[in-house]
């Protein structure tokens, strides 16, 4: 049976060979998270990625008002990492921490940046992932430059209605750019 690393590879590599699948597999170790356990902390350089199996992990800052701001929640099968600071090694403004307890396949940058060099479908996998996660951003940042909150709600209802059932609405409001409060009014006028 394929693990759900492999199944990500064969479904964004067009016939990886078995070895590139193995050296990929390789580099990471599986690990437990408690709920609310820090994998990168804010004003830190990323030292590792994970490959989430399950569970579930956002991304927030705190801005000028000391608020939380999430940028972004994943759930199994998805990659946990703080892109810009993977890609540049500086130190960024992100935390990383899981919602639930959850298991996921670890990664140190390191092993990443080497593999990448040498390792044709991980290199493929890891530009489908960047490209993915480019295009889920640029969908976000539309909305939030020409919809309304009820358009930026409506998107979450129609492209992660699990979202909506599995966290703190707090956390869905901190999404879209609102407030809980104004989340509660949307979701009473339906």
């Amino acid at each position: 049976m394929q693990s759900p690393l492999e199944t990500l590879i064969r479904a964004s590599v067009k016939n990886p060979l078995q070895e590139e699948i193995n050296a990929i597999e390789d580099i990471f170790t599986k690990r437990e998270f408690k709920k609310s356990e820090v994998f990168k902390k804010n004003d830190s350089i990323s030292k590792e990625l994970a490959f989430v199996l399950n569970g579930s992990a956002r991304s927030y800052m705190i801005n000028s008002k000391g608020d939380e701001v999430t940028s972004f929640i994943i759930q199994k099968n998805h990659f946990l990492a703080d892109l810009i600071s993977v890609r540049t090694n500086e130190a960024t403004p992100f935390t990383l921490h899981f919602l639930e307890d959850s298991t996921a396949l670890v990664a140190s940058i390191t092993a990443h940046r080497k593999l990448l060099e040498t390792n044709l479908a991980y290199n493929i996998l890891i530009r489908e992932h960047m490209a993915d996660e480019a295009m889920r951003y640029y969908k976000r940042q539309l909305l939030f430059l020409t919809g309304t909150a009820k358009d930026r709600y409506q998107f979450i209802v129609d492209n992660y209605p699990q979202l909506l059932r599995e966290f703190p609405l707090k956390y869905i409001a901190s999404l879209i750019g609102i407030t809980p409060t104004q989340l509660s009014r949307l979701r009473n006028k339906k």
